[in-house]
């Protein structure tokens, strides 16, 4: 028998108004393929920051159940029919993983998403102004910008000749990323060197084959699931390997990568509160049209420029969002 993981933390009471026509305090389930970090991530914190901002204070008239399958994905979908027989009243999940077994849970309780590239691609809504269904959040342009990262990268190591791809295989987003990577690549004369990751331990052995083989470049793909939960173990492998790398991540950025280029998910986390509202006090997620961000930021780390010997253009200084110094 196939043992259940998940992360029983219990009722974490916050803030709501009430449902509509409820004499209870709602509930918002709160679903992750991937781990739950303490304290919150930036992106969960955002989200319990929106809430706030709604009116929502911890303490008061609702409940947020958290469920997370710690990178077990074949349990995700258990864990959301957990929440279903808790009676949550909307489901906010993060992730394509997460987000399509949600999908295959249930066709009744609504669901938002928080952060999904292409949501239509991967059959989660009919369309962006018509999701149908139970389903609709905040999407993000991925794979669209996976040319342009290359581009990024011939303007900033014009001698790069192989880019080490690393990608979560079990992803549909991360995995159409990944080929329009390897395509952009091949286009500008690069060899893209591909590393699809299925676990923990297979990005533990992606990361161990890559350090030998000295890559120009690591290429981190867009999209969450293992890449996102190890954002701190990928960033000081660059570091500790002088290894460039490029990301749609601020946060890898932040923490020592070279550059990024994506829409910010912090926000998308933020937003995805006023679907929940609107949600708890009646409305179908049907009648909610997906939203895609489209403040793509730029942003540079000028002390790992510096570190890695790499001169950033001005032509490229002057479209940065962020420069970390």
């Amino acid at each position: 028998m196939k043992r259940r993981v998940f992360l029983g933390l219990g009722a974490l009471v916050l803030a709501a108004r009430s449902v509509a026509q409820s004499g209870r305090r709602p509930r918002i389930g709160y679903l992750l393929a991937t781990a739950l970090l303490e304290p919150p991530s930036p992106e969960r914190q955002a989200f319990l920051d929106g809430l706030r901002e709604l009116g929502y204070v911890p303490g008061k008239n609702v409940e947020v159940i958290y469920q997370s399958a710690q990178n077990a994905v074949e349990f995700v979908e258990d864990l959301c029919r957990d929440l279903v027989a808790q009676k949550v009243d909307v489901i906010v999940v993060s992730g394509a993983i997460a987000l399509l077994a949600a999908k295959k849970c249930t066709a009744t309780t609504p669901i938002v998403f928080m952060a999904v590239g292409d949501p239509v691609g991967i059959g989660a809504v009919a369309s962006l102004s018509r999701p149908e269904g139970n389903i609709t959040g905040i999407s993000f342009i991925s794979s669209e910008l996976a040319g342009k990262r290359v581009q990024l990268i011939r303007e900033l190591i014009p001698a790069a000749k192989r880019i080490a791809v690393i990608w979560d295989s079990r992803n549909a987003n991360a995995r159409a990323e990944s080929k329009a990577t390897l395509a952009a690549a091949a286009q500008l004369g690069a060899k893209a060197e591909p590393y699809p990751v299925a676990s923990d331990a297979e990005l533990g052995a992606a990361l161990q084959r890559i350090q030998p083989s000295r890559p120009d470049v690591l290429y981190v793909t867009f999209e969450g699931g293992i890449v996102a939960s190890n954002r701190t173990l990928i960033a000081e492998f660059g570091q500790r390997q002088r290894l460039p790398i490029v990301s749609g991540w601020g946060f890898l950025t932040e923490a020592g990568a070279l550059i990024s280029y994506a829409p910010s998910i912090p926000p998308m986390f933020r937003r995805s509160a006023s679907y929940v509202d609107r949600i708890l006090k009646g409305a179908k997620p049907s009648d909610l049209p997906v939203e895609q961000a489209s403040n793509v930021e730029l942003v540079i780390n000028m002390k790992t420029a510096k570190a890695l010997g790499i001169n950033i253009p001005q032509s490229v200084l002057v479209r940065a969002d962020r420069v970390i110094e």
